[in-house]
């Protein structure tokens, strides 16, 4: 687990706590979960309330920009100076454009960040993890889906960095520029890309996930008919085959517990290491359609609609970040739950 420490140890001094993966195993192995919990909801209810305070002056001054244009717009439409009212709009889209974009580009920094922890954090994991499985008596599962599962976290990393984020920029540009004109020119453009990046996430997820659970009803049966089979040979010895039986049932019970412990901490981990972007997140779309709705009443729907897109942007940013939580999750908990065959078999 050394190379799993040193990799938690990389997060220290940010705003998430000290993280100990051993700790974590020990504390699960104990039954002590409400220990975790008491120690990361401080910090979750912290760092919640500091993104709250920070990001809703940020939409508020979007707000009071966007108020402000449509005070002066209609001033201008009532003396009968449209170009003026028009001249006015565009300076006040440009000046919220600046914002939305700086406020958008950092949230697909955040989403990408903890993409890549997630996936530095599995590519540290999985080969202890596999060892761990092997050790606990499933060697022939190990073996065959340690390659797969590697490959695809490779896969998965390639497309989220060098296709999905860049693509999210792209669809942020276009949101901005689609709502410069008044008429509906590339929202179908717009709507399209934004589904063509879900599509991809919910197809990667599908056939990871679908890979693991088709191998899981085969490959640890298979190991737990290998290990059932020499476990019977063992016990037909005469004399002390109960005995090697008895500690051979001590030793795979021992291995399994070691493997479900590691398990589930990794998961902890991993919920631990996406909780806090999630939320970040997750309170930006919700600010961005709470302005929307103050903003629709007395704005141009230009404005309103650029503000829409943004909460749906980080919709789709968060909908990245859980697809890729999920994908690591159900991975570890289908080979954790699908490998105990080798222990009820015996």
């Amino acid at each position: 687990m050394e190379e799993i420490q040193e990799f938690l140890n990389s997060f220290s001094g940010t705003s998430r706590p000290d993280l100990s993966f051993s700790e974590m195993m020990e504390h699960l192995a104990n039954g002590n979960l409400s220990e975790i919990l008491k120690t990361y909801t401080e910090v979750l209810k912290r760092l919640l309330c500091s993104e709250l305070t920070t990001n809703g002056e940020l939409i508020a001054q979007i707000v009071v920009l966007a108020l402000i244009g449509a005070l002066f717009s209609g001033f201008a439409g009532i003396f009968g100076s449209g170009h003026v009212s028009e001249t006015g709009f565009y300076v006040v889209y440009l000046l919220t454009m600046t914002f939305l974009s700086a406020s958008f580009f950092a949230s697909i920094r955040i989403a990408a960040d903890v993409t890549k922890e997630l996936l530095g954090f599995m590519q540290v994991l999985l080969p202890a993890y596999f060892l761990a499985v092997a050790a606990a008596g499933g060697a022939l599962t190990s073996a065959s889906v340690c390659g797969f599962t590697i490959g695809a976290i490779g896969v998965v990393q390639s497309t989220l960095s060098e296709l999905l984020i860049p693509l999210m920029r792209i669809y942020m540009l276009m949101v901005m520029a689609g709502n410069l004109w008044k008429e509906d020119m590339i929202s179908k453009l717009t709507e399209l890309l934004g589904n063509f990046i879900l599509w991809t996430m919910k197809t990667m997820f599908g056939v990871i996930v679908g890979f693991h659970v088709i191998q899981g009803m085969i490959l640890p049966q298979a190991d737990a008919l290998k290990n059932a089979s020499a476990l019977k040979v063992v016990q037909m010895i005469p004399g002390i085959g109960g005995g090697l039986g008895a500690v051979s049932q001590i030793v795979m019970g021992s291995g399994i517990l070691i493997k479900n412990t590691a398990g589930a901490a990794a998961v902890v981990i991993l919920l631990i290491l996406a909780v806090i972007p999630i939320l970040k997140l997750a309170v930006l779309m919700v600010l961005y359609y709470m302005a929307a709705a103050v903003m629709q009443p007395v704005c141009d729907k230009r404005l309103v609609s650029c503000m829409m897109g943004a909460a749906t942007g980080h919709g789709l940013l968060l909908k990245l970040v859980g697809y890729s939580l999920a994908l690591f999750v159900l991975t570890i908990a289908v080979l954790c739950v699908s490998t105990n065959a080798v222990w009820y078999a015996g």
